[in-house]
């Protein structure tokens, strides 16, 4: 049976918006408040849930004196609260309630905890290498939350000869054979299409390679 009325609340800083954090024995419940809460309703999140506290203060947060907190859970959307008024009594109820590293692993050796927590708790498998592990799993300190973040930047997607979608006079078949120019085969096949660099004029071929080849390597655009 779960507890009808909240032992702990705390409200947002926002004047108007009326948000709320309402602290339960096995859960959290989050009112956003304004039109959000209006629209969406509070959020439930128990506590097993959450593998990560992060306190991520925005500029609002610093006029306010407030804090805002990314929830962090495996394999669950993150559910962050935003601009809480009492800083120092949200941190502490959520210290006392959500497991920290070694309440989660019995385990003396912080290796063999982490090791534990990376199987079977994806969320972790992103803390920062050489960094040890928490005391919390309320996490305020600004260097490690962004080092957590950095810790698995999206890939550049690679670029590849496939990738280049433009007409080539050379077909499958003359590639199979190698009449290509550069190819060593026998056919008289030119390769004209693709970049610049695999055109006639551009590269050179006598030693059976592109001079030229990696210019190619730079990607257009932004993809972080």
């Amino acid at each position: 049976m779960t507890d009808p009325i909240p032992s702990e609340r705390f409200a947002g800083a926002v004047p108007g918006v009326r948000s709320e954090v309402r602290v339960f024995r096995d859960r959290l419940e989050y009112d956003p408040g304004g039109f959000s809460g209006l629209l969406r309703g509070p959020k439930t999140v128990a506590y097993e849930e959450v593998d990560l506290v992060f306190r991520r203060d925005g500029r609002l947060d610093r006029l306010l004196g407030a804090g805002s907190y990314d929830l962090i859970r495996s394999g669950k959307p993150t559910v962050r609260l935003h601009h809480v008024g009492d800083t120092d009594g949200v941190e502490r109820a959520l210290d006392g309630r959500i497991p920290g590293p070694h309440e989660r692993v019995e385990a003396a050796d912080d290796e063999a905890v982490r090791t534990a927590l990376q199987r079977e708790r994806v969320a972790w498998r992103r803390w920062p290498n050489g960094e040890p592990l928490p005391r919390s799993a309320v996490v305020t300190d600004g260097d490690l939350v962004a080092a957590y973040a950095a810790s698995e930047p999206p890939e550049r997607p690679e670029v590849t000869r496939s990738s280049d979608s433009r007409p080539s006079s050379v077909t499958a078949t003359d590639f199979q054979n190698g009449n290509y120019t550069g190819g060593g085969g026998g056919g008289d096949a030119d390769f004209t299409g693709g970049s610049a660099q695999h055109s006639p004029g551009h590269a050179s071929n006598d030693r059976g390679a592109e001079s030229n080849v990696g210019s190619d390597d730079s990607i257009d655009g932004d993809y972080m």
